[in-house]
Order: C-alpha cells, then sequence, then structure tokens
C-alpha cells in the first residue's frame, strides 16, 4: 500500500509550514506529498498568509527533499497567474547564483 500526504494550504499555510511537512512526510517513510493547486480558502477561512502557487511550490520542495514524490491533483491555468507565481517564488527564497 502505497501512503500519501495531501495539504490545503489555501487555508493557511507559508511555504515554511509546507517544506516542515514535506520533511516528515519524507522522514516517516511516506511515499508521496501532494498539495492542492487552489488560490483561494474555503469558506470560513481567512487563508492568511495568503495563497501560494502549487508549482513553484514544489519546485522549492523538490529542491528540499530527495525521495518522496511531489505532485497536485491537476493544474487549473485558466486564471492568470502571474502575479502569484512571482509572490511564491519570493516566499521559496530560491538562492541567488554566484
Amino acid at each position: 500500500m502505497l501512503l500519501r500526504i495531501f495539504t490545503e494550504p489555501q487555508q493557511g499555510a507559508t511555504y515554511d509550514d509546507l517544506l516542515a511537512v514535506a520533511r516528515k512526510t519524507e522522514e516517516c517513510g511516506f511515499d508521496a506529498f501532494f498539495r492542492s493547486d487552489h488560490y483561494l480558502a474555503m469558506e470560513g477561512w481567512d487563508g492568511l498568509p495568503g495563497p501560494t502557487d502549487s508549482w513553484i511550490t514544489l519546485a522549492g520542495l523538490a529542491r528540499e527533499t530527495s525521495r518522496i514524490k511531489l505532485g497536485t491533483p491537476r493544474a487549473d491555468r485558466r486564471r492568470s497567474p502571474a502575479p502569484l507565481l512571482l509572490a511564491t517564488l519570493f516566499r521559496v527564497r530560491v538562492p541567488k547564483s554566484e
């Protein structure tokens, strides 16, 4: 049996929160870490600190994990994600090239 973790970060999770969960997922022997691609929080949640883009987040997590599979159940790209992509990129804190 494959065991996977699925998160809904639009409910209020930072990149650092997701990184901690992904690392714990790997440490505990789970097979994969998935996150939703939603930008808006569900009713009753404020969603703070704000949404993150699924693909940029997963790219950062790929850099920080080694064994688990990473993914999102689907990708809805009908909206223009450019501002969110840039905001998420800064949250991931990609190291600058030297």
